[in-house]
């Protein structure tokens, strides 16, 4: 086999970049961030390039980032919004579970942050808001939804996020 054939899952692409595509994070972090000890807070490791100030925060214990089917589809679900991976920055709550939206936001500023199997309240978002409703706060916009898998399985689900996504990218 010759390398022009080596097919790469999503998942070996991203335990091959799980500091990210970008090399260095390049997100800085606040002075105001800093712990007692007056040194950095770990920085959360991202899968993306963050070229469009998309935020995607999933809950994946089992995973870097997510499991190749999940990463998969929300590639699918990306390309279907005119967007790649390229242009979010894929965080998974669960190996950073004290990280809260404002530290995220200091570390990924961001104009629309999507939730997938994190709710608002894991967070410390100030409001609560149901599954699929574009909820602005601050600079950014939110959506909440249920895990990747249970939308990849759910035709409601598909439909209700795919409505939100066409409303706040106007695809």
């Amino acid at each position: 086999m010759s390398l022009n054939q080596l097919q790469l899952t999503p998942g070996l692409i991203a335990e091959l970049y799980n500091r990210g595509l970008i090399g260095e994070n390049k997100c800085s972090i606040p002075a105001s961030r800093k712990n007692a000890e007056g040194e950095p807070p770990i920085q959360p490791k991202f899968l993306g390039k963050h070229k469009s100030n998309i935020l995607v925060v999933v809950n994946e214990p089992n995973a870097v980032f997510l499991q190749d089917p999940q990463l998969a589809y929300l590639t699918k679900i990306l390309n279907a919004c005119l967007r790649t991976v390229e242009d979010i920055a894929l965080v998974n709550y669960a190996k950073y579970p004290t990280e809260t939206y404002r530290t995220l936001q200091s570390n990924f500023p961001s104009t629309l942050i999507l939730l997938f199997g994190v709710a608002p309240s894991q967070l410390q978002l100030p409001i609560d808001f149901p599954n699929y409703q574009l909820q602005k706060l601050e600079n950014a916009t939110f959506l909440q939804a249920p895990p990747l898998q249970q939308i990849a399985s759910s035709k409601p689900d598909r439909e209700q996020l795919w409505q939100s996504l066409k409303k706040y990218f106007d695809v």
